[in-house]
């Protein structure tokens, strides 16, 4: 026993270096014992603690070790990490924010020193390190002070401070740009600070009430909106953005708002990001409403026109975002009305008459009642109704008049600025609950088995005894599974099957391995230049039918010629004509015809832009496998049953191809290939319509020693009806090569 953990002073002087050390050895759990007993000293003195960057420092670090495992897991696993620090993410931090809970609650008792003192002293701690508002330790610590503050009406006080802090990160005390930096924030351009990153907080709801409430004070405190909605109202045709540069001007603003700063978006933002089953979000849709339904036309003197909110939503994202707004109201109307069929769980029957359990008790499951949901339901209906009204933009309502779903008595709390917030919408008894699950949860690591701690500590946190990390690999090991046998290696069919090696010596086998390809490729070949041939017959019908939409047709038209007297006689009526002229008429049939044909060539261009089918790649794969295995073969040995297969293939391809594949591209292209490779010279002599496919692969100079005997070949061939064919093979052969 010493005096370091019962006196301040000692602690201030001694007691924090301790601390330190027992922060860096990731002794986490005896560091949250400590301050569980030390602060309640600290309290009605803060600044002792608030001003020594030793003890600032230790929390940081705090912080960062608890939260180290995020990192720690993408490269060890989550158990692994576990034991290195001793506990799972955030365990401690939990553990801290359940003493910060319990400090609370036991400060808020008659004759101690008062819940906000506690929360005074727990946001400066946090908000004084480092990038405290993107640090999502810190912000989860400060979501449940912000929690809490509600719960004890002492949000005020936390307030303050966050407006006094947010002050001077806008430059309005001493050096704007040191407390910037330090916060790690950027002004530039049109970019404003603020405690929240992004537009909105999905998870920290609470801490984002409590930011933009006091953002709302400061935009009300400046004269901002009330700057913005007068240049609004005095010229219509204002666009929110130059109605805020306007302001910007006459308020000398040290500091340029950014159009998305203006709090009518921010609420409407964290309306959208706020989840249904919050018990904030119906206190969020009425601080939007408060701003969408104001009518500040008297407090300039001028006329009621309406409410001013449309008149923010001007621009395609603006209008993007109201759309956005009436979705989310269906979407949480839809969600309560689901959870309204849900039972209630009756709370626990040990709870305090405050209405908050004591630490320790057992927490019974908790739903919130069908009731509540039910009234939120209706709520959120009335919102949508106010969101959709658009006479309620444009001109001033008798709101008696309205009907009874509007609930015209909250409409006029909202139009008459009343502030206080409709705590009746607000599930205050599952707050309640989730507070106490937070305050039991210190109490029960307390009452757990000392030795159990002892071996956890002697195991896991001593990194020096080589004999204590031997028993934490062991400990570690057993609590895995028995290994498992390596699991089945399935086979897998290919896509392609694979050439057998007797076809390529085999005529039978070659032929009919080739014919199913070849009959696919020609069949594809053919279905192209069927819907070629369509696609002309429909666009020359198309051209043909078009002239005939409109005709002339002869119409007559009776007017009157007004008649207005002369000489001061009155006339007798107005004149009657009748005009005959040629008026251009549409003729239905034709048009009904038109519309079907352009139904049919789009849906004939559909068929032909899709993909071809599998079978089809897989039938030119095969077939390119076959030619390429049986050169292969040849090359390797260059038998007479592998040549004569080669051309019989050879001679099968070519009488695959016909007016078909030569009109179809790809077709004609892979045809081309097979025979260039399988050879060319005499299915040119025996096939005349295939001159102009091969002519352009028939290079006769490229084979020196057999150019006579190609010539003589081709003279002896010479007939009157192959002239053109000849020709261009005596154009090949040039008898004057080197």
């Amino acid at each position: 026993m010493t005096t370091i953990g019962h006196s301040l002073e000692k602690f201030c002087s001694d007691g924090i270096s301790l601390l330190k050390t027992l922060v860096q050895s990731r002794h986490l759990k005896a560091v949250v014992h400590i301050l569980e007993n030390i602060l309640p000293l600290v309290y009605h003195c803060q600044f002792y603690l608030l001003k020594n960057e030793q003890f600032l420092s230790c929390i940081q670090l705090f912080l960062q070790l608890d939260s180290w495992t995020q990192g720690v897991t993408q490269q060890v696993t989550q158990k692994v990490a576990q034991h290195l620090i001793g506990t799972s993410t955030w365990e401690n931090i939990k553990l801290l924010n359940s003493v910060i809970q319990a400090h609370i609650l036991e400060s808020s008792r008659p004759g101690r020193v008062g819940a906000a003192a506690v929360l005074e002293f727990w946001l400066q701690v946090l908000t004084e390190q480092n990038l405290w508002h993107r640090d999502k330790a810190v912000l989860y610590l400060l979501d449940h002070l912000c929690r809490t503050a509600f719960l004890h009406q002492q949000e005020e006080c936390l307030q303050k401070l966050l407006y006094q802090q947010h002050k001077s990160a806008l430059g309005y005390h001493g050096d704007k740009g040191l407390l910037s930096s330090l916060m790690g924030w950027i002004v530039a351009g049109n970019v404003t600070p603020s405690f929240i990153e992004g537009s909105s907080l999905t998870g920290e709801v609470w801490f984002a009430w409590l930011v933009l409430n006091m953002e709302t004070m400061f935009e009300e405190d400046s004269q901002l909106r009330r700057c913005v909605e007068h240049e609004l109202l005095s010229n219509p045709a204002y666009t929110p953005d130059q109605a805020l540069k306007k302001a910007q001007v006459r308020l000398k603003l040290q500091v340029v708002p950014s159009l998305q700063r203006l709090m009518i978006y921010r609420w409407a933002q964290q309306a959208l990001a706020t989840p249904a089953d919050h018990p904030l979000l119906p206190l969020v849709w009425q601080k939007f409403f408060q701003l969408y339904l104001r009518q500040p036309g008297p407090e300039f003197g001028l006329e009621v026109k309406g409410c001013i909110g449309r008149r923010y939503f001007h621009s395609a994202a603006h209008l993007s975002l109201l759309k956005s707004l009436r979705q989310r109201l269906v979407e949480v109307s839809d969600f309560h009305h689901a959870a309204s069929k849900a039972l209630k769980v009756p709370c626990s029957s040990s709870e305090s008459s405050d209405g908050l359990l004591t630490p320790g008790t057992p927490i019974t499951q908790y739903m919130t009642s069908p009731e509540l949901h039910t009234e939120l339901v209706r709520l959120f209906t009335v919102f949508a109704l106010w969101l959709d009204d658009e006479n309620l933009q444009k001109q001033e309502i008798y709101l008696p008049s309205l009907p009874k779903q509007y609930d015209t008595h909250r409409l006029a709390k909202i139009m008459q600025r009343q502030q206080e917030v409709w705590m009746e919408h607000v599930d205050i008894e599952r707050v309640q609950h989730e507070l106490q699950e937070e305050l039991s949860l210190w109490s029960k690591v307390k009452s757990e088995p000392a030795i159990s701690q002892n071996t956890n500590f002697s195991i896991f946190t001593d990194f020096i005894n080589p004999l204590a990390a031997r028993e934490r690999i062991l400990t570690h090991l057993r609590k895995h599974d028995a290994p498992q046998g390596a699991l089945l290696l399935v086979p897998m069919k290919a896509p392609v099957p694979d050439i057998p090696t007797e076809s390529l010596s085999d005529e039978k086998i070659s032929t009919a391995l080739v014919q199913e390809d070849l009959a696919k490729l020609q069949h594809q070949a053919k279905l192209a230049t069927v819907r070629e041939t369509q696609q002309v017959v429909l666009d020359n019908e198309l051209l043909e039918v078009l002239p005939q939409l409109y005709i002339n047709r002869e119409d007559q038209l009776s007017m009157q010629l007004e008649c207005r007297g002369k000489g001061g006689q009155p006339c007798q009526g107005p004149a009657h004509i009748t005009v005959t002229y040629s008026r251009m008429h549409k003729l239905d049939p034709v048009q009904n015809q038109i519309q079907c044909l352009k139904s049919d060539i789009k849906q004939l261009q559909a068929d032909g832009i899709k993909a071809p089918p599998q079978s089809l790649a897989e039938a030119a794969v095969h077939t390119e496998n076959f030619i390429t295995a049986l050169v292969n073969a040849y090359k390797l040995n260059p038998s007479p049953a592998i040549l004569k297969v080669g051309i019989t293939v050879f001679y099968q391809i070519v009488s695959f191809v016909c007016e078909d594949t030569q009109r179809h591209p790809p077709t004609r292209q892979f045809f081309t290939s097979c025979i260039e490779i399988l050879g060319i010279y005499k299915t040119i002599l025996l096939n005349r319509h295939l001159c102009n496919l091969l002519s352009p692969y028939f290079t006769p100079n490229a084979s020196p020693a057999e150019l006579v005997s190609l010539y003589e070949e081709v003279v002896n061939t010479l007939h009157i009806d192959s002239g053109d064919v000849i020709f261009m093979l005596l154009t090949k052969i040039s008898l004057f090569c080197s």
